[in-house]
């Protein structure tokens, strides 16, 4: 049972601020949209450029973190007396889905094809360091970021027995008010990044379709497809993990590896099989270089703060609701499994995924036209359109970033609904229904109003907010090595 000192924490409160910081920038997008979008602008680039070096200096603290973590008896221990909940597919598939599913569909080429025709370093094998560098910002640091909030809030909950998910984000803080700030804050930072990932994401899917089928859909055909995302995405959270969202991320996972298998099939094997122990390997020795940006890895112009610390700041703010969700899916694991699913897994999983479109991308543009990749919407369309039966793969590939889109969001309903829900890890409908109301109608406002503009200032704060959210998860991992390491 919750107890009573716990009421300020509840549902009213939490969801009214939820409603309350939707309408903020539906109304500013009405009254203010350029300024708006120019302030949350240069204030993000404002940031960046200033804590950079505190960001990669994050990016090295959390890795090492789960690495020691790993290593240390500590991690026999196991999340819980239960047994696991889902089977290893599913638990990965989740993972997959929720974390980085539709960014990693449409980054797939575009992104190491940039590296490729703008390296980030001088280096006499551009192939080779596209590859390194996409490994770096998609690896083991973005996954050890979720990785690990989420193994605090699973030890806090299904070890230490924190009396629901409120008490086990921040143990440590004692004092009441502070505690709702870290909540209620972590309760805005989900709610801005799954709109984002509704409207933004959305908007991008339909702006690839219209370049790849010829379409010309428009602004209501855009507003349909948010709608009908949002409602799916609601239905699949009312419905609980052990269903449609778990039934969203299997096919989503499964329907990913036989896309992966279909373009592994046309590769250059040895030339793959080179390319990426070669990356590899060059990643994993220059990890600590590359994270810093020194000796060989100093990279040129503004390439660090752009990508690098950009993708730090990005992955940061997804941190709260991932981190919990993969809480939520872990019970009854050790922490060793936890540490390897979660980081190790994943990891690999995605240097595979990359190398082998990748590697064929590579093929195609050594003849041929090395600008046909950049757009991020079209270029795994674009890409599938080199290969046989296009029409079948792009039909594939569009319906898993769309999943994937709702996957982010319903799993993102669902742990705000634990949230006003006082922690419960089974948030009644009452509560889910209410948030996928508020952050469908939120992102349909704001793509009525500004399309894709708006929505890029809503990602804009999300950057912003992953700032004073970096500092919270610092103070969690010093408390936690304090109280569950050091003193033992």
């Amino acid at each position: 049972m919750v107890s009573k000192q716990n009421n300020y924490l509840g549902a009213t409160n939490l969801r009214l601020y939820g409603i309350l910081f939707g309408a903020f920038f539906f109304i500013s997008g009405i009254i203010a949209p350029e300024s708006l979008l120019t302030t949350l602008q240069q204030f993000n680039h404002h940031l960046l450029s200033v804590f950079s070096g505190y960001y990669l200096a994050m990016g090295v603290i959390v890795v090492i973190a789960a690495l020691v973590l790993l290593f240390l008896p500590i991690s026999n221990r196991r999340l819980g007396d239960e047994k696991p909940t889902y089977s290893y597919f599913s638990w990965i598939a989740l993972l997959y889905s929720t974390g980085m599913g539709s960014g990693l569909l449409l980054r797939a080429v575009q992104e190491p094809v940039y590296y490729l025709n703008n390296s980030p370093v001088v280096t006499n094998n551009a192939q080779e360091t596209a590859l390194q560098y996409t490994f770096f910002h998609w690896g083991f640091t973005p996954w050890a970021m979720y990785s690990l909030f989420g193994l605090f809030v699973a030890y806090n909950l299904y070890i230490k027995k924190a009396p629901n998910l409120l008490e086990a984000i921040v143990p440590q803080l004692k004092n009441k008010i502070l505690q709702f700030i870290a909540i209620l804050f972590i309760v805005l930072i989900t709610i801005t990044g799954v709109i984002a990932s509704l409207g933004l994401g959305t908007a991008q899917l339909v702006g690839g379709l219209n370049y790849t089928f010829g379409t010309h859909f428009d602004t209501l055909f855009l507003l349909g497809s948010v709608l009908l995302m949002g409602v799916i995405a609601t239905y699949s959270a009312l419905t609980g993990i052990t269903k449609m969202i778990k039934f969203l991320a299997d096919f989503d996972f499964a329907f990913s590896i036989l896309l992966l298998l279909f373009v592994a099939f046309f590769l250059h094997y040895e030339t793959f099989f080179n390319h990426i122990f070669s990356a590899f390997y060059q990643y994993f020795i220059h990890f600590f270089e590359m994270s810093l940006a020194v000796g060989d890895y100093t990279t040129k112009g503004t390439f660090t703060q752009d990508w690098t610390v950009f993708y730090w700041a990005f992955w940061l703010a997804w941190v709260p609701f991932t981190g919990i969700f993969i809480a939520r899916i872990s019970k009854g694991r050790t922490i060793k499994e936890f540490l390897i699913a979660t980081i190790l897994v994943p990891t690999l999983a995605t240097i595979i995924w990359f190398s082998v479109f990748a590697s064929s991308a590579f093929e195609m543009i050594e003849n041929g036209d090395a600008t046909q990749f950049d757009n991020v919407f079209s270029s795994l369309f674009v890409f599938l359109e080199h290969l046989p039966f296009h029409q079948l793969t792009f039909l594939i590939a569009g319906i898993l970033v769309a999943i994937s889109i709702i996957n982010s969001v319903d799993s993102a309903i669902f742990v705000l609904g634990m949230f006003s829900d006082q922690g419960n890890e089974n948030p009644s409908k009452k509560h889910k229904l209410t948030w996928g109301i508020i952050i469908t109608a939120t992102a349909l406002g704001l793509t009525a109003l500004g399309t894709s503009d708006l929505l890029n200032g809503i990602s804009n704060l999300l950057i912003i907010m992953a700032l004073p959210f970096s500092f919270l998860y610092l103070y969690c991992i010093v408390t936690f090595f304090k109280h569950n390491i050091f003193q033992k």
